[in-house]
C-alpha cells in the first residue's frame, strides 16, 4: 500500500512541473493576447487620426500676415457653416411661403403645420442632423457593438 502511495505521488510529482508550466504559459499568452489587443486599438485610434487630418486636409490656407492670406482663411474656415446656413434659411423661407398660402385658403395655424411637417421633411432633418452630430458616435457605437 505504501509504495503505491509512493508511486502516485512520484508520478505525479513528476508531473507537477510540466502543469506549472502549463499554467504560466498559458499566463504569459494571455498577456500577449492581451497586449496584441491593446495594439490593435491603438492602431485604430492613428488611423482614425489620420483619417480626421485627410478629411481636413483641404482646409489647411498658408499662413500669413497679408490681407489676401486672411481673406481666404476666413473663407475656407466658413465654408460648410456658411453652406449649411444658407440651406437651412432657404428651408425655412419656402415652408414659410407655404404656411402663409396655407392659411390664406382657410386652414389653421395648427392645420397648417400639420401638412408642412411630413415624412420627408423629417428624413432631411434627420440626415442633417446625423451628418453634423451622428457621424463619429455611430461609428464609435458600431465598433463597440460588433466587437
Amino acid at each position: 500500500m505504501l509504495a503505491i502511495i509512493g508511486a502516485i505521488i512520484g508520478l505525479f510529482g513528476s508531473l507537477l512541473p510540466e502543469v506549472l508550466k502549463f499554467l504560466n504559459n498559458k499566463e504569459d499568452h494571455k498577456h500577449e493576447i492581451d497586449m496584441a489587443k491593446v495594439q490593435i486599438e491603438m492602431s485604430k485610434l492613428a488611423g482614425d487620426i489620420e483619417e480626421t487630418k485627410a478629411i481636413y486636409a483641404h482646409a489647411t490656407v498658408p499662413t500669413g500676415d497679408g490681407i489676401l492670406t486672411q481673406i481666404l482663411a476666413f473663407i475656407s474656415h466658413t465654408v460648410r457653416p456658411v453652406i449649411t446656413y444658407a440651406f437651412m434659411a432657404t428651408y425655412i423661407l419656402v415652408k414659410y411661403a407655404v404656411y402663409i398660402s396655407y392659411t390664406q385658403v382657410g386652414y389653421t395655424w395648427t392645420q397648417a403645420i400639420s401638412v408642412l411637417w411630413g415624412e420627408e421633411d423629417f428624413a432631411v432633418f434627420a440626415t442633417i442632423m446625423a451628418f453634423w452630430f451622428g457621424g463619429r458616435f455611430m461609428k464609435y457605437s458600431f465598433n463597440k457593438f460588433v466587437k
